[in-house]
């Protein structure tokens, strides 16, 4: 159904010639309306006009009955509403972005086509009437009004994850191994392309903020560029140091991260996942802990548990950039994974960097991915 979805939506801005790249950049510069954009359904004011808009969009056919008896429904016969034309000119992007960032926008506008082309009435509704809680409501029951929709349970978490952020294209660089992990070691461009953290005076110690440091991510578009560097990450002595460190501080969640990041480096990741497990244990909201089992993950193929990370991060520091940065990257990957290249995905990659614009090569990445558009 999700797919479903998402070739419909496509083929309806395909076919009124809206960009992704002028939908992501109207998503970000107004969320709430987005966010908000179901109670166009009261039709009040010009929310007719969209809706009118929607319903061509959705139809493919401008001759259509539904368009029809809403028009007369709702007093749009002047010339000015016979035609899609004007109408998606001036609420298309908007509304292929609704479509596209509040899912429930889709399922509204599906259902209210189905009741107008049942026979029931199109007027100006109550905005309670509108998003009214009923699980037992049907369109035989409701010849007065459009179907009663739940009310959606919007918060910043669902515009993170709708919204739009990248996987990692091309990673560069060798990894220096050595043995100080344990089970599988792993061997991919993935691992290839993280840096090693700074490193304190000891040459061994990463340098921490209290949690811990975090592995980097190098970026696929500069780290290109950066093939020849023959620079490789060191880590042989870094794991044995943080075990004997740990003898003496288990309760230290830093310790732990910083061990994993060192098996991390060492393409042992279920070590590192097992350390970066033990740091949440001690210490519930250690950001880095999760961004960098979120890493980890991701070596293992298993995006969706790393994304889901990410998003513990964002949850606890909304204004966390590296790991907006972090997340566009395994949207991307994602995107280039995926044999139908969901338009969705490539949103929602183009959206997590908008919103971190000026940090590291973020604009740069913005502008190479909407040339993919």
């Amino acid at each position: 159904m999700e797919t479903e979805r998402n070739r419909h939506i496509d083929a309806i801005r395909r076919r009124f010639g809206i960009t992704l790249k002028a939908v992501s950049l109207y998503n970000s510069l107004n969320r709430d309306e987005i966010t908000n954009s179901g109670k166009i359904f009261c039709l009040k004011g010009t929310d007719r006009e969209k809706v009118l808009a929607l319903l061509y969009m959705i139809s493919f056919d401008e001759q259509d009955n539904v368009i029809r008896k809403f028009c007369a429904d709702t007093g749009l016969n002047d010339a000015q509403y016979n035609s899609a034309g004007t109408l998606i000119d001036r609420y298309g992007t908007m509304l292929t972005a609704a479509l596209i960032y509040n899912p429930l926008l889709y399922a509204m506008a599906v259902n209210y086509y189905g009741a107008i082309n049942a026979g029931f009435a199109a007027g100006e509704v109550e905005e309670d009437s509108l998003y009214k809680a009923k699980e037992d409501s049907s369109l035989k029951n409701k010849k007065n009004n459009i179907r009663a929709f739940k009310k959606p349970p919007f918060n910043s978490r669902m515009v993170f994850a709708a919204a739009a952020v990248f996987a990692v294209v091309f990673f560069i660089a060798l990894l220096f191994r050595t043995n100080n992990g344990t089970g599988r070691r792993i061997s991919n461009d993935w691992i290839a392309g993280l840096t090693e953290p700074q490193r304190g005076q000891d040459g061994v110690s990463f340098v921490s903020d209290g949690k811990g440091a975090r592995i980097g991510i190098t970026s696929p578009l500069v780290g290109i560029a950066m093939a020849s560097d023959p620079k490789k990450a060191d880590v042989s002595d870094a794991a044995a140091y943080y075990t004997k460190a740990i003898g003496t501080e288990k309760n230290n969640a830093a310790l732990y991260v910083n061990r994993g990041i060192a098996h991390t480096l060492q393409g042992y990741v279920d070590s590192a996942i097992a350390d970066f497990n033990k740091a949440i244990e001690l210490e519930p909201d250690n950001t880095s802990a999760y961004f960098n089992r979120a890493v980890a993950l991701a070596g293992k193929g298993k995006t969706d548990d790393a994304i889901a990370d990410l998003m513990t991060v964002i949850s606890i520091n909304p204004g966390d950039s590296e790991t907006y940065y972090a997340l566009g990257v395994l949207y991307f990957r994602q995107y280039e994974n995926d044999e139908t290249k969901s338009h969705v995905l490539l949103e929602k990659s183009l959206d997590t960097f908008l919103h971190i614009q000026g940090y590291k090569d973020a604009d740069f990445i913005f502008d190479y991915l909407s040339r993919l558009l």
